[in-house]
């Protein structure tokens, strides 16, 4: 059995977008009793100065514990401050995996911030990462925290692991879920779309969550705006989306627009959960959902 206390990881560049982060995860924390560990990567450059002067190591470290009990008091959750010398794009999920996270939430923006995560950037943090990945804007969660949850239900073949991803967030928040079916464009892909919906809403029914399909009103390469509108239109309190590195599975469903799924303008935050993923809260999901991978 695994005794590792249950964490969850907030990547940081002291930015306001990373604090909108941290409230994010502080939100989850106060339902899951999950330790936030609040990570602030060194890269090279950083690396660089603190050769050349050893103390800026040492205001790194007063500035995130100081940011680590602002945010503990501010946000009524324990987050533990940490360090680390690499890249973001490989430490995040190297250290997520270290100490076993069930979850990184992180925070995107443009092109300003110390750390610069756009959308491109924080797919390959996504697809560093053992666990799911929740990405975030500077929107703050909402009192009623993920009371409306969106998924996507398309012809990926990796549906189970979403499903078990849903039902655990789910839970946790007692959400309605929203399945927005996409259109298929021939028989065959709608027979496959129309089995993955069949064995989510079993599930769903199951675990007695409150659920609705809502199908695509007609056939669009571009299905991700159209879900992210439908989104929009219930307002949304958390997307759930597949990431694939399947090149032609990619551009069928999501496209190129996966960027701006992430940092779509509504400011919804998005859970990315990669095919090669944990199951987030597996210990705990194990107990909840009787799902045979």
């Amino acid at each position: 059995m695994n005794t590792t206390k249950s964490c969850i990881l907030v990547p940081t560049d002291f930015s306001k977008v990373a604090e909108s982060a941290a409230a994010h995860a502080s939100v989850i924390s106060r339902q899951t009793s999950d330790t936030i560990h609040l990570l602030h990567v060194i890269t090279k450059e950083k690396q660089s100065e603190i050769k050349k002067n050893p103390a800026v190591k040492s205001q790194l470290e007063r500035k995130i514990e100081e940011l680590a009990a602002d945010f503990s008091q501010k946000y009524k959750a324990n987050f533990v401050p940490v360090l680390c010398e690499g890249s973001i794009f490989t430490t995040i999920g190297e250290y997520a995996d270290e100490i076993q996270a069930n979850l990184v939430v992180l925070g995107t923006h443009g092109v300003v911030g110390v750390q610069k995560l756009v959308g491109a950037y924080a797919l390959k943090v996504v697809g560093s990462s053992k666990v799911p990945v929740v990405i975030v804007q500077d929107k703050h969660p909402s009192r009623n925290a993920y009371e409306h949850i969106v998924s996507p239900i398309d012809a990926s073949t990796e549906t189970k692991q979403k499903t078990l991803q849903t039902i655990s967030m789910a839970k946790i928040f007692n959400s309605k879920v929203y399945l927005y079916k996409q259109k298929g464009f021939d028989d065959y892909l709608t027979d496959v779309i129309n089995l993955n919906l069949n064995f989510v809403t079993r599930y769903l029914k199951e675990h007695q969550i409150e659920f609705e399909v809502v199908e695509q009103e007609k056939f669009n390469k571009d299905f991700a705006s159209d879900f992210l509108a439908y989104s929009k239109s219930i307002e949304a309190d958390l997307i759930i989306i597949l990431t694939t590195t399947d090149k032609s599975l990619k551009e069928m469903i999501l496209g190129p627009v996966e960027q701006e799924v992430i940092n779509n303008a509504h400011e919804i935050p998005v859970m990315c959960v990669n095919p090669l993923q944990n199951i987030y809260k597996s210990e705990r999901l194990a107990s909840m959902v009787n799902m045979s991978l």
